[in-house]
């Protein structure tokens, strides 16, 4: 049936963990994710999806309503649509939390840090598949914009999406095979740059008997 994107440039880009989930679960990926999308603008594109089935929607969204409009109100309800909508055309939808690097723009932190918690409880209720991505933060996992994950950080959403679904192997030994861009700084990030913690949840216990 295939994999399809949903939301905005975070898993719009070329190289997104929708990609790379898809060549995992060996489905095409299909996108209907527009770059700079706001939820209002998702909630318009889940419905290109209408008599189309998928094994797994992608759904990236909120950074945009949190930088420019944010209104907690507005966006649980476009959310709510969004989910319901990708939810019958899709056995499962997936998503990660909003990442509170954005928390580090100066000037601006406090209030950002607000509305990435305010959104993040608003995705943990929206009945699709939640995976962490608030702690994506610093320069090997997140470009300077503090907004789109590098390589690196698009392989660790990947990995966990794949986890939360059940799929084996994980896409960044995929990375790993084909010499990818990035994929050496991969490894050295989940072995030795983040916490331990944060590197059980991006890989699993596969990769670590895969490093072993």
């Amino acid at each position: 049936m295939g994999i399809v994107a949903v939301g905005d440039s975070l898993v719009n880009a070329e190289l997104s963990w929708a990609h790379w989930l898809s060549r995992a679960m060996h489905q095409q990926l299909d996108r209907v994710s527009v770059d700079g999308s706001r939820s209002a603008g998702v909630r318009e594109q889940v419905r290109l999806l209408r008599g189309r089935r998928y094994t797994v929607a992608c759904l990236t969204v909120g950074t945009n309503d949190i930088l420019f409009d944010w209104d907690a109100g507005a966006f649980a309800d476009n959310l709510a649509a969004i989910v319901g909508t990708a939810g019958e055309c899709a056995e499962r939808v997936v998503a990660p939390t909003i990442s509170l690097g954005l928390a580090s723009f100066p000037g601006s932190g406090a209030v950002f840090r607000r509305r990435v918690q305010e959104a993040n409880a608003v995705l943990g209720k929206s009945g699709a598949l939640i995976f962490a991505g608030d702690d994506l933060r610093g320069p090997r996992l997140m470009g300077p914009d503090r907004i789109h994950p590098t390589l690196v950080g698009q392989l660790v959403l990947a990995d966990r999406a794949a986890v939360l679904l059940g799929v084996a192997p994980v896409p960044s030994s995929l990375a790993a095979r084909d010499r990818a861009p990035g994929w050496s700084s991969y490894y050295q990030v989940t072995a030795s740059q983040v916490p331990r913690r944060i590197v059980k949840r991006a890989l699993g216990r596969p990769m670590y008997r895969h490093e072993e």
